[in-house]
Protein backbone atom coordinates (compact mmCIF):
# COMPACT_ATOMS: atom_id res chain seq x y z
CA UNK A 1 0.00 0.00 0.00
CA UNK A 2 2.91 2.14 0.99
CA UNK A 3 4.51 1.95 -2.06
CA UNK A 4 1.64 2.18 -4.70
CA UNK A 5 0.97 5.78 -3.06
CA UNK A 6 4.74 6.68 -3.01
CA UNK A 7 4.73 5.96 -7.02
CA UNK A 8 1.12 7.93 -7.08
CA UNK A 9 2.78 10.85 -5.58
CA UNK A 10 6.12 10.58 -7.65
CA UNK A 11 3.97 10.40 -10.69
CA UNK A 12 1.65 13.64 -9.84
CA UNK A 13 4.59 15.30 -8.63
CA UNK A 14 6.10 14.91 -12.44
CA UNK A 15 2.62 15.91 -13.87
CA UNK A 16 2.52 19.51 -11.84
CA UNK A 17 6.58 19.58 -12.87
CA UNK A 18 6.08 19.00 -16.77
CA UNK A 19 2.47 19.72 -17.84
CA UNK A 20 1.06 22.41 -15.17
CA UNK A 21 3.85 25.13 -16.94
CA UNK A 22 3.14 24.82 -20.29
CA UNK A 23 -0.83 25.44 -19.34
CA UNK A 24 -0.11 28.74 -17.91
CA UNK A 25 2.55 29.46 -21.30
CA UNK A 26 1.85 32.55 -23.41
CA UNK A 27 -0.84 32.12 -26.13
CA UNK A 28 0.83 30.97 -29.09
CA UNK A 29 0.67 33.30 -31.94
CA UNK A 30 -0.82 32.24 -35.50
CA UNK A 31 1.40 30.73 -37.74
CA UNK A 32 1.16 33.52 -40.19
CA UNK A 33 0.64 37.05 -39.72
CA UNK A 34 0.57 40.03 -41.67
CA UNK A 35 3.04 42.90 -40.26
CA UNK A 36 1.45 46.31 -40.58
CA UNK A 37 2.61 50.23 -39.50
CA UNK A 38 1.39 51.42 -36.22
CA UNK A 39 -1.80 52.75 -35.96
CA UNK A 40 -1.70 56.61 -37.37
CA UNK A 41 1.29 55.26 -39.61
CA UNK A 42 1.39 55.94 -43.28
CA UNK A 43 3.62 52.79 -44.65
CA UNK A 44 5.22 53.77 -48.24
CA UNK A 45 4.70 50.14 -49.02
CA UNK A 46 2.27 46.98 -48.70
CA UNK A 47 1.56 44.88 -45.26
CA UNK A 48 4.20 42.10 -45.41
CA UNK A 49 3.16 38.46 -45.33
CA UNK A 50 4.95 36.74 -41.98
CA UNK A 51 5.31 33.28 -41.63
CA UNK A 52 5.77 33.54 -37.83
CA UNK A 53 5.31 29.82 -37.03
CA UNK A 54 8.83 29.45 -39.40
CA UNK A 55 10.55 31.61 -37.90
CA UNK A 56 9.53 29.84 -34.44
CA UNK A 57 10.96 27.07 -35.21
CA UNK A 58 13.99 28.23 -36.46
CA UNK A 59 14.57 30.86 -33.35
CA UNK A 60 12.81 28.48 -31.00
CA UNK A 61 14.02 31.70 -28.80
CA UNK A 62 11.26 34.62 -28.81
CA UNK A 63 13.30 36.83 -27.25
CA UNK A 64 15.32 37.08 -30.63
CA UNK A 65 12.94 39.98 -32.22
CA UNK A 66 11.13 40.27 -29.35
CA UNK A 67 13.52 42.05 -27.42
CA UNK A 68 11.04 43.00 -24.50
CA UNK A 69 9.92 40.06 -23.11
CA UNK A 70 10.56 38.56 -20.04
CA UNK A 71 10.08 34.79 -20.96
CA UNK A 72 6.23 35.46 -18.76
CA UNK A 73 3.04 37.75 -20.10
CA UNK A 74 2.28 39.49 -22.81
CA UNK A 75 4.76 38.93 -25.80
CA UNK A 76 4.04 42.21 -28.08
CA UNK A 77 4.49 42.76 -31.85
CA UNK A 78 7.25 45.65 -33.15
CA UNK A 79 4.00 48.03 -33.45
CA UNK A 80 2.93 47.43 -29.78
CA UNK A 81 3.02 51.39 -28.45
CA UNK A 82 6.34 52.32 -26.40
CA UNK A 83 7.98 49.53 -28.59
CA UNK A 84 8.87 50.45 -32.53
CA UNK A 85 5.90 52.59 -33.05
CA UNK A 86 7.94 55.68 -34.23
CA UNK A 87 7.85 57.15 -37.73
CA UNK A 88 11.29 57.44 -39.68
CA UNK A 89 14.32 55.94 -40.64
CA UNK A 90 16.94 56.95 -38.20
CA UNK A 91 15.94 56.87 -34.40
CA UNK A 92 16.45 53.13 -33.28
CA UNK A 93 12.97 53.09 -31.97
CA UNK A 94 11.69 53.67 -35.04
CA UNK A 95 9.26 50.76 -37.08
CA UNK A 96 11.09 51.01 -40.37
CA UNK A 97 14.54 50.39 -38.47
CA UNK A 98 13.49 47.30 -36.57
CA UNK A 99 12.61 45.56 -39.49
CA UNK A 100 15.38 47.28 -42.11
CA UNK A 101 18.19 47.50 -39.81
CA UNK A 102 21.93 46.34 -40.41
CA UNK A 103 21.79 44.71 -37.01
CA UNK A 104 21.49 40.88 -36.70
CA UNK A 105 18.37 41.56 -34.99
CA UNK A 106 15.86 43.06 -37.67
CA UNK A 107 14.63 41.38 -40.90
CA UNK A 108 16.64 42.48 -43.38
CA UNK A 109 19.81 42.41 -41.28
CA UNK A 110 19.43 38.48 -40.55
CA UNK A 111 18.64 37.11 -43.60
CA UNK A 112 21.36 39.06 -45.22
CA UNK A 113 23.67 37.54 -42.75
CA UNK A 114 22.20 33.89 -42.65
CA UNK A 115 22.15 34.02 -46.26
CA UNK A 116 18.19 32.88 -46.48
CA UNK A 117 15.24 34.36 -46.71
CA UNK A 118 13.80 37.69 -48.79
CA UNK A 119 16.30 40.27 -48.58
CA UNK A 120 14.80 42.78 -51.34
CA UNK A 121 12.02 44.92 -51.22
CA UNK A 122 9.52 43.35 -53.55
CA UNK A 123 9.93 40.15 -52.08
CA UNK A 124 8.55 41.09 -48.58
CA UNK A 125 6.20 44.02 -50.39
CA UNK A 126 4.21 43.01 -53.50
CA UNK A 127 3.03 45.87 -55.40
CA UNK A 128 -0.41 47.45 -53.88
CA UNK A 129 -3.74 46.77 -56.13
Amino acid sequence: MKKTLLIGLVVAALVCAFALPNLSAATKAPADMVLKAPEGMKAKKSPVAFPHGKHEEMLKDCKVCHHTFDGTGEVKGCAAAGCHDQPGKKDKMAFYKAFHGKDKKTCVGCHKAEKKGPKSCKQCHPKKK
